[in-house]
């Protein structure tokens, strides 16, 4: 067989591999960036219905311990709202304990809470977030309060540390943790094999999977940039090609694979690109996806061994990371 011929099949074998394009992960960025935006009672409400989801399937699964967890977060939760409803409605007949949660849309064609792309974990996470920055700008506003401010004012504190402790509630069930850095503040998700490490140049966060000796697995890190003026006048493609050459100067045997969809807007885009490449004799593999925006760019890599590489790993923390 001709050197074009193998290096051709070599090729096709490993868009194989790799499988579906990133097109899907772009697109869905709309959905998730939507979801993300909504208001904080909407977040309790569809972690509500995805906690509600996870216990019953632990109790179907017989997995006892489990769905006590569970429980016990629903019922952190079902306070927090509560606390949260009365700071927002000050409507004293939430605090009875007959009071339930009636939710409606606001608006027709409001999103359905049932088909949120985002996770249990990422919608508490959220609306704590959202909530604790709210209370975070009451408390340096100069004003005074009277006594039914305060009493609202309460009311939130002890709904955000309520949040908190769903969060850690859940986490101990052994679901896929979310990385939160509030300074950053963004987020990303991966299973809990996923430990943090030591961070790197320009790196956010950097997690890595062990295999039982200890080694590396696979890497999963988010680094972040200031192009300089001539990055900046690069388009999409232009910007991909610059970093693919970059990589090549690092590892001379590289071969991308694969050249994800671009989105571009009027100051922003997202693109990405599938590589491999040999290091110390094995075959390794790599997915990166790049938002830029602004002054600014993040690039989300997932680098593994090839013979322990999951696509529908990588692709699932990739879309997970979300700048808030």
């Amino acid at each position: 067989m001709g050197l074009k011929k193998t290096y051709c099949l070599r090729v096709s074998l490993l868009l194989l591999i790799f499988g579906p394009a990133f097109s899907s992960n772009i697109q869905e960025q709309d959905t998730i960036r939507l979801y993300a935006d909504m208001p904080i009672e909407v977040h309790l409400l569809i972690a509500d219905i995805k906690l509600d989801e996870l216990m019953r399937t632990a109790e179907s699964a017989g997995e006892t311990a489990k769905a006590q967890k569970l429980r016990e977060a629903t019922a952190l939760l079902k306070e927090a709202t509560r606390k949260y409803e009365y700071f927002r409605t000050g409507d004293k007949k939430i605090l009875s304990e007959q009071w339930g949660f009636n939710w409606a849309p606001p608006r027709p064609g409001f999103p359905s809470v049932m088909k949120s792309p985002l996770s249990l974990l990422e919608h508490l996470w959220i609306g704590y977030d959202m909530a604790a920055q709210f209370r975070a700008s009451i408390m340096v506003a100069d004003v005074q309060y009277s006594p039914a401010q305060a009493e609202l004012h309460k009311s939130l504190d002890d709904s955000v540390g309520l949040m908190g402790k769903t969060v850690k509630a859940v986490e101990s069930t052994g679901v896929w943790i979310v990385h939160w850095l509030s300074g950053a503040r963004f987020m990303i998700s991966a299973p809990p094999e996923f430990q943090t490490a030591r961070l790197l140049k320009d790196d956010v966060v950097r997690l890595i999977k062990s295999k039982p000796d200890g080694s590396p697995q696979a890497v999963v890190f988010v680094s972040q940039s200031y192009p300089d003026r001539e990055e900046m006048e690069l388009g999409a493609e232009q910007y991909r090609e610059k970093r693919i050459d970059a990589l090549r100067g690092r590892f001379p045997d590289m071969a991308v694979v694969e050249r994800g969809e671009i989105r571009a807007g009027a100051e922003s885009f997202t693109t990405s690109f599938a590589y491999q490449y040999t290091w110390e004799g094995e075959l390794i593999k790599a997915l990166v996806h790049i938002r830029r925006t602004g002054s600014g760019a993040y690039e989300v890599n997932y680098v593994s061994a090839a013979g322990s590489f999951d696509r529908a790993e990588a692709d699932r923390i990739i879309r997970s990371f979300l700048r808030r």
